[in-house]
């Protein structure tokens, strides 16, 4: 049987372990025959009260007939257990071809967490475990339904969470800051220059800037006199005798002091191939792929600088405060520029309401499936207390197998849901690579947020409102009608008893008339 989460095979052991050893201790304290000794004493007491003696009993067993029936039923399919279920019995498929795991093997966590019940079993009843069954089943066929899509909203948080963790690399990007990009800017405005036509209006407002890479002056220079380089030896690039003229005559450093150009260009060693080596590859490659989708002259090469460009941003807070130079000073233009370029986009609130919806909606998404099979143990091992407290009725039983089926369709709700926001997310033409500083692109982003929370909560609110009124009607409208099936049966047993008492009356009448 399949299951909507890897967690879910082992809280569904776990609960139906639970209702195994619940429903045993009833049973041997006797509790689970309580509701029987009620239904004889109610089935006696009810028409002695309206009847009297005459013909109670033979209303009494008609009534209890139906009544018995029902129960037996309830009790024989939805609380004896029955069927043995084991981890390995439950299973797990991610949809769109993903793998397919099992109990005890799911190749995560949960495998060490739950090894307690890994060898254990459980037996659950022939009723619950058909339920499950076809709502599995059902969960199933509309998955495979929706149409297979990357998920953006968790790639988007995986670049959004992306940090620098080597230190030698961090260390580097704070060095390549103040020694290239803040000179080469600083520079750029001093001079009043207007950034060329080709180059987007804030493209110098990080240090990956094509313009200063493609323009002489910059990070390169015809000059190595006058050229920004490092202001320190950078591991991986070799010493050059033509550029690297502060040592003395016949000392010859392990490293040199590249130019700007160089240090970030360089297919090896380059800051720009080890930044974009942080990024997951799988963000990488669909980023290029939606790229291309929206405009089929994009290249890869644009797509990992705007890569690089967001994980900059996000840097930011944390390269602050740079590494001082080898002469132990801190350039306070780095400071300055910061300050300057937070507060403006806090000025727009873009920064702030993207923040705060992103890991809220991830967590929502992550653990909806957790709270499901939280909520399904919880209900399989209250399920004995349910059935007792309900004299084992009909009506109860179906209304708690609806529940069971909502539950579990949430599954498929929330995978209709993903591809929902993904789609969502393209249409209104946000491009989640990116650094997104435009204000109208940051209400669009709002706008995805609340249609994501919309369709991952409410529309579950809804089924559950839907169905749970469904499953309430139907309940009433079977006990109803065994109600109504009882009640004839009832009654003409009581008319059949009166005009029997009536007979027999009038003949003793007559036999006594004729005695005398």
């Amino acid at each position: 049987m399949d299951v909507g989460s890897a967690i879910e095979i082992y809280t569904s052991v776990l609960g139906w372990m639970l209702y195994d050893r619940i429903w045993e201790t009833l049973t041997d304290t006797g509790l689970v025959y309580l509701p029987f000794i009620g239904l004889v004493v109610k089935n006696f007491a009810k028409p002695y009260v309206a009847q009297g003696a005459n013909g109670a009993a033979e209303t009494s067993i008609r009534m209890m007939e139906m009544d018995l029936i029902a129960m037996f039923t309830v009790a024989a399919l939805a609380g004896a257990p029955m069927i043995t279920l084991k981890i390995g019995d439950l299973g797990h498929t991610t949809p769109c071809g993903g793998p397919s795991v099992t109990g005890a093997n799911t190749r995560t966590t949960y495998d060490q967490a739950f090894a307690a019940i890994g060898g254990q079993t459980a037996v659950v009843p022939v009723w619950w475990y058909g339920v499950l069954a076809i709502a599995s089943g059902i969960n199933e066929a509309v998955i495979a339904s929706v149409p297979c899509t990357a998920d953006i909203r968790t790639l988007d948080y995986r670049l959004d969470n992306t940090r620098i963790q080597d230190p030698e690399l961090r260390r580097q990007v704070q060095l390549f800051a103040n020694d290239c990009w803040l000179p080469a800017r600083s520079k750029f405005l001093a001079r009043h220059d207007a950034l060329p036509a080709g180059y987007p209006p804030d493209d110098i407002d990080w240090m990956g800037s094509r313009y200063f890479q493609d323009t002489n002056g910059y990070y390169g220079n015809g000059n190595l006199n006058l050229a920004l380089r490092a202001s320190e030896e950078i591991p991986g690039f070799s010493y050059d005798a033509a550029r690297d003229t502060e040592y003395q005559a016949g000392f010859i450093p392990i490293n040199g002091r590249p130019e700007c150009k160089t240090w970030w260009q360089d297919g090896v060693n380059g800051l720009r191939r080890r930044l974009l080596a942080t990024i997951d590859p799988d963000v990488l490659t669909q980023s290029v792929a939606d790229a291309r989708a929206t405009n089929p002259t994009e290249t890869a090469t644009s797509v990992e600088d705007a890569l690089i460009r967001k994980l900059f941003e996000q840097e930011r807070g944390q390269l602050a405060a740079p590494a001082n130079r080898s002469d132990g000073s801190t350039p306070s233009i780095w400071s300055q520029f910061t300050n300057e370029l937070t507060g403006t986009v806090s000025g727009a609130g873009l920064t702030f309401e993207y923040l705060t919806w992103q890991p809220k909606l991830y967590a929502l998404r992550q653990a909806a499936p957790i709270g499901q099979s939280f909520i399904l143990m919880a209900i399989y091992l209250l399920l004995p207390f349910v059935l007792v407290f309900s004299s084992f009725s009909l009506g109860t039983m179906l209304f708690l197998s609806i529940v069971l089926f909502a539950l579990k369709f949430c599954t498929a709700i929330w995978s209709l849901a993903t591809w929902l926001d993904t789609n969502m997310i393209r249409a209104l033409g946000l491009e989640w690579w990116k650094y997104q500083y435009d204000v109208e692109l940051g209400t669009a982003t709002l706008v995805a947020n609340l249609a994501a929370g919309l369709t991952f909560v409410v529309i579950p609110l809804v089924w559950f409102m839907l169905l749970g009124w469904a499953g309430y009607q139907l309940g009433n409208g079977l006990n109803a009608a065994v109600k109504n099936t009882i009640d004839p049966a009832a009654s003409g047993a009581d008319r059949g008893a009166r005009m029997a008492s009536n007979i027999s009356t009038r003949g003793f009448s007559s036999l006594i008339s004729r005695g005398k």
